[in-house]
């Protein structure tokens, strides 16, 4: 089974190149999207240092292992379509947003961006689903930086991107996690919209594929579906192992190339012509 990682990032500090290379090779993992983390101690406290010009040398150094993703927030404006433009200029064919930092995709305001995005004909994938409340961890995130991050997970829901989907064509949007709990919703967005596409990635793409098992929706547009770890620089064999014994069921198994490697190929593909 060919496999494309359509969705990892990087640990430079405690997991390098080379190491990630060998875990990809250990999965069966051809190729991964690498994309970038903000630079904001919400993300460095947890080791995610694999900032925008970390990613550029990253890719760098094998192309053709290594797919880069910028990281945008589009609320600043006249910056974020400069770094589209630079980074799209340096052969990245996608951005990386977060929404749950506090934007909604369909805010008229960031709608300058989206038409520039649609200009390169690029790619944005978002973080969609919840987010974390930092509360939890041990130790907790600080509240200080719990607040300066501007966490609201009501962003992360899949609709908000029907509209941007509508009006710029040629931006091919990507809804992480499976958007999980919203995953129905993410298949209905993705059915009505050839521009939308769902990653399965992190334990919330298990839970959305569990969902869809047992509900057995009709409406889902299998040529759009990745496969991704979320791996932040680790679990690639495991949660690989895990998701090729997923495959093995009736439920995905008659879609099982597609979801592993032919459909991100294909959007890899027209992302970069």
């Amino acid at each position: 089974m060919k496999i494309i990682d359509f969705h990892a990032h990087y640990l430079p500090e405690t997991l390098g190149r080379d190491e990630i290379l060998l875990r990809m090779d250990a999965a069966g993992i051809e190729k991964s999207v690498m994309l970038a983390c903000p630079d904001h101690p919400r993300y460095a406290d947890s080791g995610l240092t694999g900032t925008n010009e970390r990613i550029v040398e990253l890719v760098g150094s094998h192309p053709d292992r290594f797919v880069g993703g910028v990281y945008i927030d589009p609320r600043n404006g006249m910056e974020a379509q400069t770094r589209a433009r630079r980074y799209r200029d340096l052969g990245f064919p996608l951005a990386k947003m977060w929404p749950a930092h506090g934007f909604s995709p369909d805010d008229p305001a960031i709608y300058p961006v989206w038409e520039v995005l649609n200009e390169l004909r690029m790619g944005v994938l978002f973080h969609s689903g919840p987010l974390g409340s930092g509360h939890n961890k041990k130790p907790p995130t600080p509240l200080p930086v719990i607040r300066s991050a501007g966490f609201n997970s009501k962003f992360g829901q899949p609709v908000l991107i029907d509209q941007p989907a509508r009006f710029f064509p040629d931006i091919q949007f990507i809804i992480a996690h499976a958007a999980y709990p919203w995953t129905l919703e993410a298949l209905e967005e993705s059915y009505l919209h050839r521009n939308i596409h769902i990653d399965f990635s992190c334990p919330l793409g298990f839970e959305g594929i569990n969902l869809m098992e047992r509900l057995q929706p009709g409406r889902i547009a299998w040529d759009r579906v990745l496969f991704g770890t979320d791996s932040a620089g680790g679990g690639y064999e495991k949660d690989t192992k895990r998701w090729l014994e997923i495959a093995q069921r009736p439920f995905l198994a008659p879609h099982a190339a597609a979801f592993f490697h032919d459909n991100a190929a294909a959007l890899l593909k027209l992302l970069s012509s």
